[in-house]
């Protein structure tokens, strides 16, 4: 209880250092990432597009990275050099931050000094602390939030359909908890590496030692002191959020258009409050960072000076500043209140909705059209005999028990199977079979073609030849994890809507596709602005709880592809059909910790 004591004091400390300058740390923190976002990030955003355009290179993903590497050597260094100026941004920004609140506690702010004071910081760098610095950053990613959070990190992600395979086996399960925890030790053991490094001048092994030996025995207390910070903030925010959702029911019930009105500003001040609570939660976490034992008498710990014209001059621009992203907030929350007329297409994932048959089977896709999803989701692979069978995994064992690939048999021995899931059982289809079943019903099909090394080289042609006419009149569409497939369906059958999967957001690609299939927990506003200003959509996979729904709603995504087709239809029919913009706003709020606006959150 006496620890607990004692972090409420650091954070009362700390709160009330934060109000003697309020205006300075405020207009420092949302000056940087306005910068960042406004500035930085465009630059960074056209230089990879510009890159990829001159070096011929359609998109960026780890399923293409050797070849990036083997055959566009120019453009591979171009953009490994682009990563290094990112790196070095980072270590700009977070040397900035902290000399940044050094001199306001001082009283002795000033953005040309820490600006100078920064770049002397950065060109001091040795290769070995560039390389310390990469790593450090690669170690913190999955914490980064906790303590140093940053625009330029926010893709620096795990996708979450790998964090679900690796959950599905208890082996992989127990390994990657391992990492975490081995990951999350030394971060916290590493926690007072930069500011000795950036504040005090130490060589990188240096500060490295002197972490280590700073945080020996400190690392329960650490941890317990950012719970503590989480907790406090946490419940201070939902004691906010609900007061302003009580107040929104009450506004709903006046009539039009006061309620629109009114949930536009009841949102903007949520935006306003949260980035607030964001800027006071990161002021503190990297307070935590500068260890007393180094620091102790260090002015950032003891803010006595009185304010000065100098702090009142800041605090009206910050005053300013926030007026700038209330603004731009009340023009983006008319837009998503008021624009809420066009529900996604609702797509059942590989033909299924919440295990109600075997995945790709004619039995799962009957139940499932009696759900009347826009568009089916399911795979084909050749097989030996060049026809095609509706299967998803690459090894036929997983439903069916038997240890061959979809190419070491033909399309009469891979059909006399029968596949068992979720309960179910049922035989394997040929593409044929459940195309014509399909047809039959007027259920539109999003067919995803698998390829392996083994496929003939003319699949594409086949596939063509014997389904194009039948994609065309039923207005079926394909999509594709392979770039060769969306390459070639575009140049022969240019009429043909084609859709490239990407698993992870690098950047935005360049090609012919009429639309993406993007792994939902690295899609970001920026992506779906983007593919509206090239005229292509976005489909969303695979997406199946609660938080993700919401949030790829939010995102206005064209398409979402889920395993629980009934439970989007759910939320489709509470985000869209008339609802109370008191839930509109309780929505926004659940996508708050995922979203990257300056208009949401604070991103520091």
């Amino acid at each position: 209880m006496q620890q607990i004591r004692s972090d409420l004091q650091f954070i009362d400390h700390y709160i009330n250092v934060f109000k003697r300058s309020w205006g300075s740390y405020l207009f420092f923190f949302l000056g940087i990432n306005l910068f960042i976002e406004a500035i930085i990030i465009p630059i960074f955003t056209f230089l990879t597009s510009w890159i990829l355009k001159l070096s011929h290179i359609p998109y960026v993903s780890y399923t293409n990275i050797l070849e990036i590497i083997t055959h566009h050597p120019v453009g591979s260094l171009a953009l490994i050099l682009e990563l290094v100026l990112i790196v070095g941004v980072i270590f700009f920004q977070f040397t900035f931050l902290l000399t940044g609140i050094t001199n306001i506690s001082r009283d002795n702010f000033s953005l040309k000094e820490v600006w100078f004071a920064s770049w002397r910081r950065l060109i001091q760098l040795r290769p070995t602390s560039v390389l310390f610095f990469i790593g450090y950053f690669i170690l913190i990613i999955p914490f980064a939030n906790l303590i140093f959070k940053t625009p330029l990190l926010n893709k620096a992600k795990i996708p979450a359909f790998i964090i679900d395979f690796l959950l599905t086996k208890w082996q992989f399960t127990l390994l990657l908890a391992i990492a975490y925890l081995i990951i999350f030790y030394l971060g916290l053991r590493l926690l007072y590496t930069l500011p000795l490094m950036i504040i005090q001048n130490y060589h990188t092994r240096e500060a490295v030692s002197k972490s280590f030996s700073l945080t020996r025995h400190q690392n329960l207390a650490n941890l317990r002191r950012m719970l503590v910070i989480s907790i406090y903030f946490g419940i201070i925010s939902a004691v906010g959020y609900l007061l302003i959702i009580f107040l929104q029911a009450g506004f709903d019930k006046f009539p039009k258009p006061f309620d629109l009105i009114m949930a536009i500003i009841m949102l903007a001040i949520i935006q306003i409050f949260s980035t607030f609570i964001a800027t006071l939660v990161s002021f503190l976490l990297l307070q935590m960072t500068l260890p007393t034992k180094v620091f102790k008498g260090h002015p950032t710990f003891y803010h006595t000076n009185r304010i000065n014209q100098r702090k009142k001059k800041i605090r009206v621009t910050t005053i300013v500043l926030i007026s700038f992203i209330a603004l731009l907030s009340l023009t983006n929350n008319y837009f998503y209140l008021h624009n809420n007329d066009t529900p996604p297409l609702r797509i059942s994932h590989r033909g299924v909705d919440d295990g109600n048959g075997v995945q790709n089977t004619i039995p799962a896709m009957a139940a499932t059209i009696k759900e009347h999803p826009d568009f089916i989701e399911m795979d084909i692979h050749e097989t030996k005999d060049h026809q095609f069978v509706v299967m998803h995994d690459e090894n036929l064992k997983n439903l069916t028990g038997i240890n061959k690939a979809p190419y070491q048999l033909t399309l009469a021995q891979i059909t006399k199977l029968i596949a068992h899931e979720n309960g179910h059982s049922a035989h394997v289809v040929s593409f044929d079979d459940y195309l014509t079943y399909a047809n039959k019903h007027h259920q539109k099909l999003l067919i995803e073609i698998k390829t392996t090394p083994h496929d003939s080289k003319n699949m594409i042609d086949i596939f063509l030849k014997k389904y194009q006419k039948d994609i065309l009149k039923y207005h079926h569409e394909v999509h594709s994890l392979d770039y060769n497939v969306v390459r070639q369906i575009k140049s022969k059958a240019p009429e043909v809507f084609v859709s490239y999967i990407l698993p992870y957001n690098f950047t935005y690609p360049q090609t012919p596709a009429n639309a993406y299939s993007m792994e939902q927990s690295t899609l970001t506003d920026s992506f779906i602005i983007e593919a509206l200003f090239n005229q292509q959509k976005v489909y969303a996979w695979t997406v199946n709880t609660d938080s993700e729904m919401n949030r790829v709603l939010w995102l206005n995504t064209d398409g979402i592809i889920t395993d629980n087709l009934s439970s989007l239809d759910g939320k489709i029919t509470d985000f869209y059909d008339d609802p109370s913009y008191a839930n509109m706003i309780f929505n926004y709020i659940t996508v708050i910790p995922y979203n990257n606006s300056m208009t949401s959150e604070a991103s520091v």
